[in-house]
């Protein structure tokens, strides 16, 4: 029954018949599953994956070395496999900046923009250049400003049951869930827009909970800063409208006499 045609028995009987049909059924089976499994790790090899391995083996040796307790160490190990997916963001950021500019702008764009459109005055800023495109205007400087702008979003993530708040730091949601001040929020919440004011006071604290793992694009008041000062004569639209953003979140708290002078030093 298993040779290729030399001497081979074949089955006489009912009985022979239904055990020959089981045995082949059984070998293919295992000889699918075989196949499939030695392809799985053939595909799996890869540099990626080989860092990550490497990467659990030293953290795994860290741990046991410094005694860490167990529940410690299943939280640790919990984070790093569910961080693993977000080196592919470190990846784009590096292939960007192999492109040309105007790849640069229309990636970043196209990456960034189902984000950024979440954000107010970014919303804003999409939605005039989409009106000068209807007219007709070449808005390749406004889209290398949103490439500028992408550039300087930071990865950042947080374990199960970590706390954070936000000073001067824009956070956009892009997995899990988070408590902000007892409301839970899902993927595409935003909070911290007020991070542009550059009086600290007049900043409306947030403070976050990760109910599950999550990660966040971050992005600091400083990085957002240079970018609009760099843009400044290219792109001036974008500073006119987080000016008036501003201005527009800073009237409930910069009310009384003070009001002008709170003004005068919102965005430098």
């Amino acid at each position: 029954m298993t040779s290729v045609g030399y001497g081979d028995f074949g089955p006489r009987n009912i009985l022979e018949r239904v055990v020959c049909t089981v045995i082949v059924m059984v070998s293919g089976l295992l000889w699918a599953y075989v196949l499939g499994q030695v392809c799985a790790i053939v595909a799996d090899i890869n540099a990626e994956s080989q860092g990550f391995k490497q990467k659990m083996h030293h953290l795994n040796q860290m741990m046991h070395t410094q005694s860490i307790p167990q529940e410690l160490q299943r939280r640790v190990r919990s984070f790093f496999l569910h961080n693993r997916n977000q080196a592919l963001f470190v990846t784009q950021q590096q292939l960007l900046e192999n492109m040309s500019p105007q790849l640069q702008a229309e990636v970043c764009t196209a990456l960034t923009l189902p984000w950024l459109e979440k954000v107010t005055f970014f919303g804003q800023f999409m939605r005039l250049i989409q009106t000068l495109e209807t007219r007709g205007v070449h808005t390749m400087r406004y889209r290398a400003c949103i490439a500028d702008i992408s550039r300087q979003l930071l990865p950042v993530a947080f374990a199960q049951q970590e706390s954070f708040d936000n000073v001067q730091e824009l956070f956009i949601l892009s997995k899990g869930l988070v408590a902000l001040n007892s409301r839970v929020e899902g993927g595409g919440a935003v909070w911290g827009e007020d991070f542009v004011l550059s009086d600290t006071s007049l900043i409306r604290p947030v403070a976050g909970y990760a109910l599950t793992y999550i990660e966040v694009l971050m992005l600091t008041r400083e990085r957002f800063m240079d970018v609009i000062e760099r843009r400044k004569l290219t792109c001036p639209q974008l500073s006119m409208i987080v000016r008036r953003y501003c201005v527009r979140v800073a009237v409930p708290w910069a009310a009384g006499a003070q009001g002008l002078e709170v003004f005068a030093g919102l965005v430098k």
